[in-house]
C-alpha cells in the first residue's frame, strides 16, 4: 500500500504529515533586543569606558613609579658625587689654610732675620768721634701692643756734646725709634773726665725707601 503526500498550497496553513512537523520541546536561544531597553548599551559602555579607566590609571601610576625610582637614583648617585666633591674642596681648602699660614710664619722669620743686622748697623754708623760703646743688649717688647724688639747700648763718651751727637744720629735713623737716656755720669777713666752712659731705643719698620735690594749672583 503507497502513501499518500499532501500538499497545503494555503498560505498560513499547518504542515501535515509526520516528516513536517517540528518537535514541540525544543527552543532556539533568543538574542537581545535592542530597540527594547535603551539603558542597557550607556551601562555597558559606562562599565567598559570605567574598566579601560582603571587600566589607564594603573598604568599611569606604575610609570610614575618607575620614573620616580629612576630620578631618586640618579639625585642618590648625584649626592654621593658632590659629597665626594665637597670634601675634597674642603680637604684642599684646609691644606691652603695650612700652606698660608706656614708662609706667613716664614715671611715673618724672614722679615725679622734682619732686624738685628740693621738696628747694630745703624747703631754703629751713629756712633761719633770721642764716643765707644762698651755693651749692647737685647730687650724684650714693650707690652703686648708694642712688639718691636728693643736695645740697650751702654758706653762712655769724651764730652756731652759727643753724647747727644750720638743720640741725635740714633734718632736720624729710619730703623731706631724711642731713643731715650737712661742714666748719664760723669766718671774718671785712666786719668780722663768721661761721660759714661745708658740709653735704650726701639727697632723702627722704616719705609721701603728705605730699604735697598740688590740682585743675587749665582757664581758657578
Amino acid at each position: 500500500m503507497s502513501a499518500v503526500i499532501e500538499i497545503n498550497l494555503v498560505p498560513g496553513a499547518e504542515r501535515r504529515g509526520s516528516t513536517s512537523r517540528r518537535p514541540s520541546g525544543l527552543k532556539l536561544p533568543s538574542l537581545p533586543a535592542f530597540g527594547g531597553d535603551s539603558k542597557m548599551p550607556m551601562i555597558a559602555g559606562g562599565g567598559v569606558a570605567l574598566l579601560l579607566l582603571a587600566v589607564y590609571a594603573m598604568w599611569n601610576v606604575g610609570a610614575r613609579h618607575a620614573q620616580l625610582e629612576a630620578r631618586v637614583g640618579e639625585e642618590l648617585r648625584d649626592s654621593t658625587r658632590f659629597a665626594t666633591t665637597i670634601e675634597l674642596v674642603q680637604s684642599l681648602q684646609a691644606r691652603q689654610d695650612t700652606m698660608a699660614m706656614k708662609i706667613g710664619i716664614i715671611a715673618e722669620v724672614d722679615h725679622r732675620r734682619y732686624v738685628w743686622p740693621h738696628l747694630l748697623d745703624e747703631v754703629s754708623a751713629a756712633v761719633p768721634a770721642y764716643t765707644w760703646l762698651t755693651r749692647i743688649n737685647a730687650l724684650a717688647p714693650a707690652d703686648t701692643l708694642d712688639t718691636a724688639p728693643g736695645i740697650s747700648v751702654q758706653g762712655n763718651a769724651g764730652s756731652t756734646q759727643a753724647l747727644t751727637r750720638f743720640m741725635k744720629n740714633l734718632e736720624g735713623s729710619a730703623f731706631i725709634r724711642a731713643v731715650t737716656l737712661v742714666t748719664s755720669e760723669q766718671t774718671d777713666l785712666e786719668g780722663r773726665a768721661v761721660h759714661r752712659f745708658s740709653l735704650e731705643a726701639r727697632y723702627e719698620t722704616p719705609d721701603s725707601s728705605a730699604i735697598e735690594t740688590l740682585p743675587v749672583i749665582l757664581i758657578n
